[in-house]
């Protein structure tokens, strides 16, 4: 007995799971000593494994209903956008009303569509180079060129190239963690598509 180590042992408990039920002498003179908890029993450890397994598993459902949520909100909302892109004919109206729609999302405070002008060169360079799209937080310089209140995360797509930029399009929050790098951007590359399609239209 003295040579088994503590994997054979572990091994065979995993192979014959009904070994305490058949020594149930075993599991009753059993007494665990954890070093805060002191004395316990294999029962009650295998309790509070279920509990903490269980807590688990609801805050991981309650993350996927909020996420199926969100994305039923984030498809109703562009699907509105698209419709704009064909019933208005200039840009000042169409941004305005996509930032109307947008906005009544109650985690999206701010939305703008804007022209390009030289002024965000050192934006795009710094942001938008790589493939036109950035999420996350920007500093207060970036943050005033696009926004007029207190922006704490920002979706950036840029309309178009860095070699010929059209406009881009600023979403802002004031929740910190509301726009981050992981955040799937579907919807909304769907929708950016199909805008600077209609802007080189309507230029």
């Amino acid at each position: 007995m003295s040579k088994l180590t503590e994997q054979q042992i572990a091994q065979y408990l995993i192979e014959h799971p009904d070994f305490f039920i058949k020594q149930p002498e075993l599991l009753a003179d059993i007494e665990l000593h954890q070093q805060a908890a002191g004395a316990t029993s294999l029962v009650h450890i295998q309790q509070r494994q279920l509990r903490e397994h269980n807590t688990f598993l609801k805050n991981k459902i309650d993350q996927l209903l909020e996420q199926a949520k969100e994305n039923e909100l984030i498809y109703r909302l562009f699907s509105e956008c698209h419709r704009q892109l064909w019933t208005n004919y200039d840009f000042k109206t169409l941004a305005i009303n996509l930032r109307n729609i947008i906005c009544t999302n109650p985690l999206i405070n701010e939305c703008h569509l804007v022209k390009y002008e030289k002024k965000f060169d050192d934006l795009i360079t710094h942001r938008l180079q790589n493939d036109g799209i950035y999420l996350g937080r920007i500093n207060q310089q970036e943050c005033d060129l696009l926004f007029s209140g207190s922006i704490q995360s920002t979706a950036l797509y840029l309309i178009g190239n860095t070699a010929h930029p059209v406009a881009i399009l600023a979403f802002g929050s004031h929740d910190v963690n509301h726009f981050e790098p992981a955040k799937d951007s579907f919807f909304v590359l769907e929708f950016v598509r199909s805008l600077q399609l209609r802007l080189l239209e309507l230029a």
